[in-house]
């Protein structure tokens, strides 16, 4: 079933070209993760409704706020990549782009895996390690414009991990409710501190049907 017209709508003010990123690739996930899900727990939204709107337009309701995630050839991480959000949809909206995930769950990962050649994401990787292990190997250490996490820990704890994974300019993106921006600003603000980052909070996004709000926590490394 394709996505309701208030999604489409949605996913076109977050830049996704709907005639360069075909839909049924995003059907194609849902089949997929259905079915993986009877298999073993990979994700708590199986309602399409839900996956459309918490997974899909979630994943790409970054592009409201920069923009550039969805069109220019970044390297990205997605550390914490769980079943694949918001590394997937990245990297089906954005062709120019290049998306790592990092996750450290084996049956995630092997499901992340398979799903990239079924899907055809030629752009699109994952690496099997815990966060911090990997901002210390080779290849991903120090290369990444931007590194993006969503539903994984505080976001300014979760900042000690990844911040290996950046070039000496990039950027840390969270995915955050706004409740949650306000409870861990003060951590927040301890953590940019010890590690040299300025900190920026979006203004907060409605998802489709307006039930569900999400706002940006960003971390630019400073020089």
């Amino acid at each position: 079933m394709p996505p309701a017209e208030n999604i489409l709508r949605f996913l076109r003010d977050c830049g996704l070209d709907p005639g360069r990123s075909p839909l049924a690739t995003m059907q194609s996930l849902y089949a997929r993760l259905v079915e993986a899900n009877r298999q073993f727990n990979l994700t708590r939204i199986t309602d399409e409704w839900d996956y459309w709107r918490l997974h899909v337009a979630d994943s790409l309701a970054v592009g409201q706020v920069c923009p550039e995630l969805l069109a220019a050839p970044l390297r990205v991480a997605d550390v914490g990549c769980g079943a694949g959000f918001p590394l997937l949809p990245l990297a089906w909206a954005n062709p120019a782009g290049e998306f790592v995930g990092v996750e450290a769950t084996g049956k995630k990962a092997a499901f992340i895996v398979d799903t990239i050649e079924a899907l055809g994401l030629a752009n699109a990787t994952v690496y099997y390690s815990q966060a911090r292990e990997a901002g210390r190997a080779d290849g991903l250490a120090g290369t990444f414009d931007v590194v993006v996490f969503r539903a994984v820990g505080q976001a300014g704890e979760v900042l000690k991990d990844v911040r290996g994974l950046l070039k000496p300019t990039g950027r840390v993106i969270a995915w955050k409710a706004p409740p949650a921006v306000a409870e861990e600003r003060e951590l927040t603000a301890r953590e940019v501190g010890k590690f040299g980052f300025a900190v920026t909070e979006s203004p907060v996004v409605a998802l489709p049907d307006g039930s569900e709000q999400r706002q940006f926590v960003i971390f630019q490394k400073q020089a």
